[in-house]
């Protein structure tokens, strides 16, 4: 009897650690280059293979500051400066750029996106290609000296997404924190579009 339960109680430890071993590798294939959550992620270029207007601006409760004269952003065809509350409820800041379709946003917005966000963005008037906004693009920026006094400016857009036809500057510290403003801008849209 004793070696029946004994064998019983290794023949269950067996199946166990190759159970939980199954498991894992199971579990760990998920987290993989080749799952479907990791292709819908949102990356900082993507075409959802949608067209977006002003009007599904309006549709979120992005509240529209004013729109920029087009002169020096070739392709484009509306230009707007906003703010969005996102969903923790704090106003963000937002510099939106329609184009005709996805490949005119790239190939016609990146470098202009570049040049107006990020922790090298160009914002002086005389240094700009894209001239109209530049003031927007900037912001006072420091703690200073003597309780209160600022130190300076800097960009006030930490970065850029290109989402189908529109290329969005977003509010915030440059990389990561902008990036996630975006997504939230593009995922309002989508939904708001009924995907």
């Amino acid at each position: 009897m004793y070696q029946i339960s004994h064998r019983f109680h290794f023949i269950s430890a067996v199946f166990g650690v190759i159970s939980m071993a199954a498991f894992l590798i199971s579990c760990g294939s998920s987290y993989g280059g080749n799952d479907e959550n990791a292709e819908q992620s949102f990356q900082q270029v993507m075409d959802v293979e949608m067209t977006f207007e002003p009007d599904d601006l309006n549709a979120i409760g992005f509240k529209k500051a004013r729109s920029y004269d087009l002169k020096g952003l070739p392709g484009a065809s509306e230009a707007i400066f906003g703010f969005w509350r996102i969903s923790s409820g704090d106003p963000i800041d937002y510099e939106v750029r329609f184009y005709a379709n996805h490949a005119d946003a790239v190939e016609l917005g990146t470098a202009l996106a570049e040049e107006g966000s990020g922790a090298d963005a160009v914002l002086d008037e005389d240094e700009a290609t894209y001239k109209e906004g530049v003031k927007d693009r900037r912001m006072i920026v420091g703690s200073g000296i003597g309780g209160g006094a600022r130190s300076g400016t800097g960009p006030r857009y930490g970065g850029y997404a290109i989402y189908s036809n529109i290329v969005m500057l977003c509010g915030g510290a440059a990389g990561e924190q902008a990036l996630e403003r975006c997504e939230e801008l593009a995922t309002a849209l989508n939904e708001a579009s009924g995907n």
